[in-house]
């Protein structure tokens, strides 16, 4: 049976390693000895991050709603992530488009 402290802890998760990787990728900027991939991205950063902590919940604690719940929730939110930056990059020939070159 889910509980609602399952789905709270669900979140909760979610919003502070989103937040942390959002600081430390944008704001902060990684230490030399994480500047590579899959860390030097927020999007591979979050994903990573979430889905290494949502699996060590799901098997150190047999929590399968948290873990899978998490999963779900990391991966729904890496595709959306990915969407949004590719709807806001502009392309070399859209940006000559604009600026009339």
């Amino acid at each position: 049976m889910v509980t609602l402290f399952e789905i709270i802890a669900i979140f909760v998760i979610f919003f502070t390693v989103s937040y942390l990787a959002y600081y430390i990728t944008e704001e902060r900027g990684l230490p030399r000895w994480l500047d590579y991939k899959p860390w030097v991205c927020r999007v591979c950063l979050t994903f990573w991050s979430l889905t290494t902590i949502y699996t060590s919940i799901w098997l150190s604690f047999q929590c399968l709603v948290i873990g899978m719940g998490g999963i779900l929730l990391a991966i729904m939110n890496a595709i959306a992530m990915l969407i949004d930056q590719k709807q806001r990059t502009v392309s070399i020939d859209d940006y000559d488009k604009i600026v009339g070159k």
